[in-house]
């Protein structure tokens, strides 16, 4: 993810920019429904940058999640999450089928039913990590789809963190559908494959990913059965690999948004970040790979959860 995404994650201010109908007076309010013992909306609205790429922000101070939706009556509302779990929008609205699928797209992005016990039971036996578990670490906010996911991740890939959003509010903006309040939700993938290369590459700005988000938004992949699938972490990283653009560290950082175990995708910011969490000089990949070894499949997400435990200890 880097520095400059970590930067943006734990700035004092709110996390990307609030679509429009964040701030309406409130119309309906909702419950996201039950939550199981440690989770927490500011733990997985600030794990990693998803939370301030359009069409989301995250207010840390206040601890409000913003998201504009596709919804099947509504169509695009945004609507608001706080951390006891209510949501909320700023137009009436919400029909019980939209009631409905907007409670089941916040539980997945936020990650409500994931059963972490077999990472917690794992990290739990390293006494350097049994906080994991007391603190309800672990959860990666995702998306409502697997083709966002995608579509973000192919984002990410060889380019700034500035860029990536950049070309993803550009996206947003051109290709997603608006409603009433001027929000956007994320495009669709038929809007992609509708928009064409040349739009990608010459008003997204996406340069060489262009033909690699028309690729994906057209695959024949089955991508929106991958989140829970009965796949082995062998069989879907093989069927990611096979999507146009996605090399081997994009593929593990989807893995972590799915909730599966993924590799230690050892970069730049790691080399600097790890050592400094430790309290050592400087520490080589082998040294790296070392640590975590004995955490088997867990290992990438024991690393990721060292890197950055500092963001909630300073948060608010």
């Amino acid at each position: 993810m880097g520095a400059e995404a970590e930067a943006d994650v734990l700035a004092a201010a709110v996390i990307g920019v609030p679509p429009p109908g964040h701030d309406l007076p409130r119309t309906g309010r909702a419950t996201l429904g039950a939550t199981p013992p440690g989770w927490s909306l500011d733990r997985v609205a600030r794990s990693h940058g998803w939370s301030g790429l359009p069409p989301s922000a995250y207010d840390p101070r206040r601890q409000l999640f913003h998201r504009t939706l596709a919804l099947p009556d509504a169509g695009p509302l945004t609507v608001t999450v706080d951390a006891r779990g209510t949501i909320s929008w700023g137009r009436a609205a919400a029909t019980r089928t939209d009631r409905r699928e907007m409670r089941a797209q916040l539980r997945r992005m936020l990650c409500v039913d994931d059963d972490l016990s077999e990472m917690y039971a794992a990290l739990t036996a390293n006494p350097s990590l049994a906080w994991v578990a007391v603190d309800g670490g672990g959860r990666l906010l995702r998306s409502p789809t697997v083709w966002e996911d995608l579509a973000r991740m192919l984002a990410t890939t060889n380019c700034s963190w500035s860029l990536t959003r950049a070309m993803l509010t550009k996206l947003v903006d051109t290709l997603g559908a608006e409603g009433p309040a001027g929000e956007r939700a994320f495009p669709t993938r038929e809007a992609v494959v509708a928009a064409g290369e040349t739009h990608l590459r010459e008003v997204v700005r996406a340069g060489y990913r262009a033909a690699s988000f028309v690729a994906l938004a057209a695959t024949e992949e089955p991508v929106e059965t991958w989140y829970g699938s009965p796949l082995t972490d062998e069989e879907l990283t093989a069927a990611i690999l096979r999507l146009r653009g996605f090399g081997p560290y994009a593929a593990e950082g989807l893995l972590g948004i799915l909730g599966r175990p993924r590799g230690l995708a050892i970069d730049a910011w790691v080399r600097v970040k790890l050592p400094q969490v430790l309290g050592r000089a400087a520490m080589t990949d082998a040294e790296i790979r070392e640590r975590y070894a004995s955490l088997g499949r867990w290992g990438g997400a024991a690393l990721w959860l060292e890197l950055t435990r500092d963001w909630y200890e300073t948060g608010p």
